[in-house]
């Protein structure tokens, strides 16, 4: 490290805290970003799936390097041999090269002057002692000390900058998701759509899914499940089903996997010049696991609010309070209501569960008048119809 003091210290070089640190060092603050690996972006630990370029552009100049696949449609395979298919003629999303992006967001804040410290592992962060928080820095084997007037928590799903600050930030059932992905050397038959599978057919409590990577001419071919049942078979025998069923004899190039929290927003993620983002606030996506997006919107957040406490003198947790505000009104809500879908629909005996696929194929497939539907089966219709938006929407991370 270059100084014994930064204005802003972010512990986690992802898309959150990679964003934060730009953003903040653009704006004239001494920002050090630490990363604990040694190489930013690896390994990958993520579907790669996101929102569309325009929505990217809506943070970034987007860099074609990384842009793998442009999604423009869904594929569901459903219970009782339902399949949806969704075809939007346009760009829905994108399929990233996680490390290539990770590594443009990180050299993104470093030209606009942030320091990006790899293999520097934060294994401690004091009290606030003179509107200062001191932090221990592992590097190279030996112990640091540094201190911060602000210090951010973009540390992932297991954050320890959130437990060494008190929250709530462990990883229980049925609020985590224990998710396995392979990296396939194979061309799927559908290489512009994102294909799952889910229900009491499969996985109830999560999904198989498929994410072509057209650029690099592989897939992830990935299953996660919140409370897998006792002897049930494990994520890797899944995963392994799938990938011989799909594409027998395919290469396999890279095993990974992790939890994902899917709880929602933590309750609480700020406190005295320190506060949480993206995975490690548990800013994902509780119907899909998905967190690029929401992690970006985060990041960006978190700086607005760190920028405007400098400038008013109030770094306290009743100030930044209003980051977790502003958080809950950008993603925070919609990822309430979509969790809510997600409790319906897994919840719902399997007779029940497949007439409510069979009413949103027909929502997808036709557009017409659900009014037969909603007649014969009124509780079903009536959410499928409030929710469609809701439920699409919610794929693609906006």
């Amino acid at each position: 490290m270059k100084s014994k003091h930064y204005d802003v210290v972010v512990v986690g070089a992802g898309p959150s805290g990679s964003l934060c640190a730009r953003n903040l060092a653009r704006a004239g603050y001494q920002v050090l970003l630490c990363e604990k690996r040694p190489v930013v972006g690896f390994p990958v630990r993520c579907g790669e799936a996101t929102g569309p370029r325009k929505r990217l552009s809506d943070f970034m100049t987007v860099n074609e390097d990384y842009l793998e696949t442009i999604i423009t449609g869904a594929i569901m395979h459903a219970p009782g041999g339902t399949t949806i298919r969704y075809d939007a003629g346009r760009e829905l999303g994108t399929m990233l090269d996680r490390v290539l992006f990770d590594q443009d967001l990180a050299n993104q804040a470093v030209r606009e002057g942030a320091e990006l410290q790899t293999n520097a592992r934060v294994v401690e962060v004091s009290g606030v002692v003179d509107n200062k928080r001191t932090l221990t820095i592992e590097l190279d084997g030996q112990a640091h000390a540094i201190t911060a007037s602000m210090v951010v928590g973009a540390d992932g799903a297991e954050s320890l900058i959130g437990r060494k600050a008190g929250f709530k930030t462990r990883n229980l059932p049925p609020g985590t998701c224990t998710a396995i992905e392979l990296r396939v050397r194979v061309m799927d038959p559908n290489p512009n759509h994102l294909t799952f599978w889910s229900g009491q057919d499969t996985i109830n409590n999560g999904y198989v899914w498929v994410f072509p990577k057209v650029k690099s001419g592989v897939v992830n071919l990935g299953c996660g499940e919140k409370i897998p049942k006792l002897g049930s078979k494990t994520m890797l025998e899944i995963a392994m089903e799938f990938k011989e069923r799909l594409y027998p004899g395919a290469e396999i190039e890279a095993v990974h996997g992790g939890c994902v929290p899917v709880s929602g927003n933590l309750e609480e993620y700020s406190t005295d010049r320190l506060l949480l983002c993206g995975d490690a606030a548990h800013h994902t996506n509780p119907l899909t696991g998905g967190g690029i997006m929401s992690g970006i919107v985060a990041g960006e957040t978190a700086a607005i609010w760190i920028d405007k406490g400098f400038k008013s003198g109030d770094l306290s947790g009743t100030f930044l309070k209003q980051y977790e505000a502003q958080c809950w009104e950008r993603f925070g809500r919609t990822h309430r209501r979509e969790m809510a879908i997600g409790t319906f629909v897994t919840g719902l005996p399997a007779k029940d569960q497949i007439q409510f696929y069979r009413v949103f194929q027909d929502m997808v497939h036709s557009h017409l008048s659900l009014a037969s539907k909603v007649r014969t089966f009124p509780q079903l219709g009536m959410l499928a119809t409030k929710n469609f938006g809701l439920v699409k929407k919610s794929f693609w991370g906006k």
